[in-house]
């Protein structure tokens, strides 16, 4: 690897990859020594891509529709060595800067403990409040960082923001068939059914911040207002947002 002791995985496809762009420009600009990356997609991109991007072909896209990204995942994943990774979409863009060491930290720690299925690197987990208007127990420490346990009865406890994975806890609660929305509601009550085997935790704080640049699913209707404006300046100066031709 050319940097960092783990990869980050990107799932994509043919009419989202020119999110690849300013997602590599902000991964670059916000990540000092930033991890190579792997996208998962499917006819390769028009464009160049950096140094430290690979990109694996699952196939054609028209045998993998939306209502069968979850066998794109599949896989994607069964062609890759990676067991620990980082897993982002191909839309979230990072907006400001990469707590790098806290990363690594959590990356040593899904190491270390096997029964840790997914680590959230954002504070998706730690504002999850349960019905009572709480929130999640501590789980310990990540250096400075507390880490939070997910409540394996509540929402989005399987959850594809940007979050460390253990590839052989998620391939057990992915099944074939289901759009990305569908991983994370059906999904999460699978998640949550193995309790007694694999956790879910995240920490109190934001190692990564990102946005969803795809909110509404109309990649012709970008939504920028959580990106910083200069950032969006140079972006748009550098043509990072308009499809290639």
């Amino acid at each position: 690897m050319q940097n960092n002791d783990f990869r980050i995985v990107v799932s994509t496809c043919d009419k989202y990859i020119h999110a690849l762009r300013p997602f590599a420009w902000l991964l670059k600009k916000y990540w000092e020594k930033p991890p190579d990356v792997v996208v998962l997609g499917f006819t390769p991109p028009s464009f160049k891509l950096p140094k430290n991007f690979e990109f694996v072909s699952v196939g054609r896209m028209e045998d993998y529709p939306v209502t069968k990204w979850s066998d794109q995942l599949i896989d994607g994943l069964n062609m890759i060595p990676d067991e620990v990774f980082l897993f982002m979409l191909e839309d979230m863009w990072i907006t400001r800067h990469v707590n790098a060491r806290v990363v690594k930290m959590a990356y040593d720690y899904m190491v270390q403990f096997e029964y840790v299925a997914r680590l959230d690197l954002t504070g998706d987990r730690w504002c999850a409040f349960d019905e009572n208007g709480k929130r999640p127990g501590l789980h310990g420490k990540l250096g400075h960082v507390d880490l939070v346990t997910s409540n394996p009865d509540g929402q989005y406890h399987l959850s594809t923001m940007p979050a460390f994975w253990r590839k052989r806890h998620l391939l057990r609660v992915l099944v074939r068939g289901e759009s990305p929305w569908q991983v994370e509601l059906d999904g999460t009550p699978r998640l949550g059914a193995l309790r007694n085997e694999m956790i879910v935790i995240g920490t109190n704080a934001w190692p990564i911040k990102n946005t969803l640049a795809f909110r509404g699913g109309d990649t012709g209707d970008l939504l920028l207002d959580e990106i910083d404006s200069e950032d969006v300046k140079q972006l748009k100066a550098l043509g990072l947002l308009e499809k290639p031709a």
